[in-house]
């Protein structure tokens, strides 16, 4: 790759050792630096099912949360990310232990760097046979174009709206124009997916779950990204409010100027967001317990 465009960022890259992409990608065409591939069970239920989802998180990331829960991979330690580097043949060996083990869908966590690559690997899989859904689960920092390129061969999409507000995107993350991509990517991607359609035994097999993770001290941002749904989505499409934000000491310096993070989400905070969905006339929104805010629910990516 001479000049990466992937991304939002437009970063033109050569995505070298010497050249890494914004994303923290340093690795050629035909490779992926990977965090972790496992099964999977902090999903949605229907998502996770009994087996788990076959996950891969891939290291880097285009949007650089300062909170980010998966931050041991996502972002660089001293200038190096972790992960260990796959080939195409190498990755699919893994998504097929997977598929051996009964998972019930193939999760691509942060993948969008790695696009092209990944859709090289879908047309191996199907080649092959297999037929297990495929799940983008992704912050929704997505330039349309390169979403498109993933249209048919994706099933399920998980977007991530962040926020509303540019200012606290700008605050929180490396980007300030990640609300009107995000709302454009999210369009997109209902526009491929838009009716969820499950299994007999009740797992996703096709479909669109929007989630918002609320943010301690932000609930009134999240209250507007409501009013965009609202406006701009059906009332019964699918939305998971999350209240598993964990404030993690290693992340605390970097969120000095933002010190409501340093806290877990408040009931009354969650609570506000979760009442306001269901008075805009939103059917379909699914709730965490509040014992969901624990690192439980991070992967260990050591």
């Amino acid at each position: 790759m001479t000049a990466c465009r992937l991304c939002p960022r437009l970063c033109g890259a050569k995505r070298t050792a010497d050249e890494p992409g914004l994303c923290g990608v340093n690795t050629q065409l035909g490779f992926f630096r990977i965090g972790k591939v496992m099964a999977h069970f902090g999903e949605e239920p229907f998502i996770s099912g009994q087996s788990g989802s076959g996950t891969l998180f891939f290291s880097g990331c285009a949007l650089g949360c300062r909170f980010c829960q998966n931050y041991p991979i996502s972002q660089a330690t001293e200038g190096v990310f972790r992960g260990r580097i796959y080939s195409e043949s190498e990755i699919i060996n893994s998504i097929e232990a997977l598929i051996s083990q009964g998972v019930h869908n193939i999760n691509w966590v942060t993948a969008s760097h790695y696009s092209l690559d990944v859709i090289k690997v879908i047309d191996q899989l199907r080649m092959r046979g297999h037929r297990l859904p495929m799940i983008w689960n992704t912050s929704a920092y997505e330039r349309v174009e390169t979403m498109r390129q993933l249209d048919g061969k994706i099933q399920i999409y998980l977007p991530d709206f962040k926020f509303f507000d540019d200012s606290l995107s700008a605050g929180l993350t490396s980007v300030r124009n990640y609300p009107a991509i995000a709302q454009r990517a999210i369009l997109e991607m209902h526009r491929q997916q838009p009716l969820n359609v499950f299994d007999r035994d009740g797992h996703m097999i096709s479909g669109f779950v929007l989630r918002h993770l609320i943010l301690p001290g932000h609930y009134r941002d999240s209250l507007r990204i409501i009013d965009w749904i609202v406006e701009h989505l059906p009332a019964d499409i699918a939305i998971s409010l999350m209240s598993q934000f964990t404030p993690f000491a290693e992340n605390l310096s970097r969120l000095s100027d933002f010190p409501e993070l340093s806290r877990k989400l408040t009931t009354y905070e969650y609570q506000k967001v979760v009442d306001y969905a269901l008075q805009r006339g939103l059917t379909q929104v699914m709730t965490q317990q509040r014992t969901a805010a624990t690192a439980t629910m991070t992967p260990d990516f050591t």
